[in-house]
This record gives C-alpha cells, sequence and structure tokens, in this order.
C-alpha cells in the first residue's frame, strides 16, 4: 500500500539528530523513522513517498523539499517542546503544513495538519495570513498573491516507444 509520508517534526536529544516524526495519509497515523531509513525510502522509491525532504546532492544529507514549498520545521527536543528548526523572526511554536485542498459552498478550504498534530481546514484568507507569519512552514507558498499548493503526486516517470520505419524498438 502506497504511504505517503509527510515530515512533520525532527526529533532531537539536545543537538543530536534521533529521527524524523511523519504523518501518514490517508490513514493520518504517525510513524517515525530514523535519517537513514527516510534516505533509503526516498532513494530507493517503492510504495511510500517521502514529501518535506529530500537528500542533498552536494552532501547527502536531509535538506527541506523546495517542491513541497518547505521553510522550516519543528524539532521536537524532549516532551512538549517545539522550536524552529531554522531560527528566524518567527516566534511560533506550532507550524501548520497544507496537505491539500477542498471546496465547501464554492470556497476552497485548505487541509493542514500542524506540528502537532491537529488535522484542520483553513480559509483562503487566513491561509494567507498565517503564510505572512511564516506558521505555515511547508506544502503551500505565497506566489504574486496568490496561493500555491504543493501536489502530493510525485511525478511519474514518463515511458517513450522508439519507431523506425513505424514499427516499435
Amino acid at each position: 500500500m502506497c504511504r505517503k509520508l509527510v515530515v512533520t517534526n525532527k526529533l532531537s536529544l539536545g543537538n543530536r539528530e534521533l529521527g524524523w516524526e511523519t504523518y501518514s495519509l490517508p490513514k493520518g497515523e504517525v510513524v517515525e523513522f530514523t535519517g537513514k531509513q527516510l534516505k533509503d525510502i526516498i532513494r530507493n522509491g517503492g510504495p511510500d513517498e517521502v514529501y518535506g525532504l529530500t537528500i542533498s546532492e552536494e552532501t547527502g544529507e536531509l535538506v527541506f523539499d523546495p517542491n513541497f514549498h518547505v521553510t522550516n520545521m519543528m524539532n521536537k527536543l524532549h516532551i512538549n517542546t517545539l522550536v524552529p528548526v531554522e531560527e528566524s523572526d518567527c516566534l511560533a511554536n506550532l507550524f501548520y503544513i497544507v496537505i491539500g485542498t477542498h471546496k465547501v459552498k464554492n470556497e476552497i478550504m485548505y487541509d493542514v495538519i500542524s506540528s502537532r498534530y491537529e488535522r484542520t481546514s483553513f480559509n483562503a484568507e487566513k491561509v494567507k495570513t498565517l503564510l505572512e507569519m511564516k506558521i505555515i512552514s511547508a506544502g503551500a507558498k505565497l506566489e504574486n498573491g496568490e496561493i500555491v499548493v504543493a501536489p502530493l503526486e510525485k511525478p511519474q516517470p514518463v515511458e517513450a516507444t522508439i519507431r523506425i520505419n513505424g514499427e516499435a524498438v
């Protein structure tokens, strides 16, 4: 079964990385992985897809995925303590990740999960405000005043057929 694993939090003990928490779609369960396990899933493909992190070509380390519009992530240092991985001017102790959209009475609603695993929906006005405040850390971005949502579909390889004199080779 194909799981879409949305990386939500880094797990650390002081400065030492322990692993990563992911939110598994469609079931909505929290699954923890080590950095090595996530790298293996990203490299080998397989039935699971990882959103939020990618592997740097230069260093081979896990880095934020620009295709999923990741700007920051929470780091769970110990019980009930979340701090941003990247220090910034945002003073939030909670981030949201956009994971999709749906319509309610002709209004687009944005489905989000929080770094504490609350699952809810926001209207466009609230999403724009949260993006400007840098509280939405992944899954969407503002582009020319419009909300652009990252797709939760990995691009499929295109198969090509070579034909010589009308026959497939």
